[in-house]
């Protein structure tokens, strides 16, 4: 399977058309991987090609007129027989796309303009359907461009006002299709054997992990490193620190955050740092301002509630907006179950989830700021938005009226792969890390220099690329 995989080794290749043989190779690995990790043996799996099931070509014939020659190869050649139904062992493609499109399907959810014409009507088609069971208003799917051989992800048919503003960039769908094998690889999902019982429900056949093992050491180890490059840079060499991070940020009292959950493994594995500042303006925090916000048990939050891991002196920003009827609304970073805290410090916080939630991440960060971004037209998202602009707008009015925002810095935007969630810690710790040793960030015998007022830079002309995360799923 490797000479399919994108890699450094292998990387994307310039064809005329869809890259037929990749995608239909990464489709089919995608198949086995689910209906393996089932239990199931591949002797038992329905390999029909999708041509096969819907009649081949005669069938298939006022189809083909539609359809490039070589989205057609790639029909011929990706399976779609375990997905007939009634299918013997009902299985989804995976958890975020049920299944390839029905000819009737293909282009029955596109959205299109009035004065758009019959052939750009060909153009977009709706390859996969989205799977319908993850709570999603008008769920639509991955959309294929037959005009630029690119896809999309839409988790819904309102997606599609973002992915056509003229700004997204559409990747191949070779690509979309390698980072759902990742996914899967990486344990982000999974599939199970009809004896799975616990909470969370499954979509036949697969499960999300609120984190993954490798989440958890990834995000312990580029912490260490951040820690290490600042050490290793301050004028005197400070003594190794040996109190764990979890009494520390929980206040002395580590049983608010349950023994298995990400948050408590992070910290327990990870020592307090022997100086003050882990990033400008921001040192370990002491104290949980959300800790007791709800009554936990009544609300089934199982005590994952914002986690502050970074703190400023400074108060967050307080971001409010005008109703239609007049009154000022106050708008949080955090959910509505959260808003009877009305004053808490800017910083780095794990953000609240449910761990048996349709789209679970324990390791969701955000970075609150004291202040807004945006403002210079320069803060970016990872999918290339200027942070306060209006994304479902297209051409000039979705900049005119930027709304600034304080806690948009390192989010993904719009998720080119699956649902929206927010960005995972171990990617900001490492782009602090890259930025202490290029240099971007200077380290004095308190650690990292510049104060909470450096975040600004982020907004700049000279710097906003130092800021804005690659994108991932």
């Amino acid at each position: 399977m490797a000479e399919w995989r994108v890699s450094d080794e292998a990387p994307l290749r310039e064809l005329d058309g869809l890259d037929h043989e990749r995608c239909a190779a990464l489709h089919n690995y995608i198949v086995e991987l689910g209906w393996t990790q089932r239990g199931l043996a591949l002797d038992t799996l329905d390999k029909r090609t999708w041509w096969e099931c819907y009649g081949g070509d005669a069938a298939l014939a006022s189809t083909i007129k539609r359809l490039d020659a070589s989205v057609v190869s790639f029909l011929k050649a990706a399976w779609h027989g375990f997905a007939m139904d009634p299918a013997t062992t009902p299985h989804l493609f995976h958890r975020y796309l049920a299944r390839l499109s029905s000819p009737e399907e293909l282009w029955r959810n596109a959205m299109y303009a009035e004065d758009e014409d019959d052939l750009n009507k060909r153009r977009y088609v709706t390859l996969y359907m989205a799977n319908w069971a993850l709570d999603t208003t008008h769920p639509l799917g991955l959309i294929l461009d037959q005009a630029e051989f690119t896809a999309m992800q839409h988790m819904s048919i309102h997606d599609s006002d973002i992915s056509m503003n003229g700004r997204q960039m559409w990747l191949s769908l070779e690509m979309v299709l390698d980072v759902l094998v990742d996914i899967i690889e990486l344990g982000k999902i999974m599939a199970v054997d009809g004896s799975y019982s616990r909470e969370q429900e499954r979509t036949e056949p697969w499960i999300m992990p609120s984190y993954t093992e490798q989440d958890l050491e990834d995000t312990v180890e580029a912490f260490k490193q951040l820690v290490d490059a600042i050490h290793t840079r301050m004028p005197s060499q400070p003594q190794s620190a040996e109190q764990g991070l979890l009494e520390g940020v929980t206040g002395g009292n580590p049983d608010i955050l349950t023994a298995d959950s990400f948050a408590h493994r992070f910290l327990t594995r990870c020592s307090r740092p022997a100086f003050t500042y882990i990033a400008p303006g921001l040192i370990i925090a002491q104290h949980q301002p959300f800790a007791t916000a709800l009554d936990q048990a009544e609300h089934n939050m199982l005590r994952l509630f914002p986690l502050l891991l970074f703190s400023s002196t400074s108060p967050a920003h307080q971001l409010n907006r005008r109703a239609p009827w007049g009154d000022q609304m106050r708008i949080s970073p955090f959910p509505r179950d959260f808003d009877i805290v009305s004053s808490y410090p800017a910083g780095l916080y794990l953000t609240e989830t449910s761990p048996h939630d349709t789209h679970p991440f324990e390791d969701g960060c955000k970075l609150v700021l004291p202040f807004t971004l945006g403002s210079n037209a320069f803060a970016r998202t990872s999918d290339g938005a200027i942070i306060g602009e209006l994304v479902r707008s297209a051409g000039e009015n979705a900049v005119a009226d930027i709304e600034p925002q304080s806690a948009d810095l390192y989010q993904l935007g719009f998720n080119h792969f699956i649902a929206a969630h927010d960005v995972q810690l171990k990617y900001v710790l490492w782009r602090w890390v890259g930025m202490i040793e290029e240099g971007k960030w200077e380290v004095d015998e308190h650690g990292v220099v510049g104060g909470v007022e450096k975040w600004r830079e982020a907004d700049t002309e000279e710097h906003w690329v130092d800021y804005q995360l690659p994108m991932s799923w």
